[in-house]
């Protein structure tokens, strides 16, 4: 697997885990877990993943459709 194919994968997976994330803290807060350490903790890391994906945005490796 070259360089090419890892950044792709790893780019998916990435999508994937921000979409995840999202309908996850989306089930909490129907559930009005908004203050709870796992809430938190899931949008902590749904932050750090938009940053990575803006990033990417930022040099044009991430299709806008």
């Amino acid at each position: 697997m070259d360089k090419l194919e890892r950044f792709e994968r790893a780019l998916s997976d990435i999508m994937k885990e921000y979409e995840n994330l999202g309908k996850e803290l989306e089930k909490l807060r129907n559930e009005g877990k908004t203050k709870t350490t796992k809430f938190r903790e899931l949008l902590g890391k749904k932050l750090v993943y938009r940053m990575i994906i803006v990033i990417f945005k930022r040099y044009d490796l991430i299709d806008e459709s």
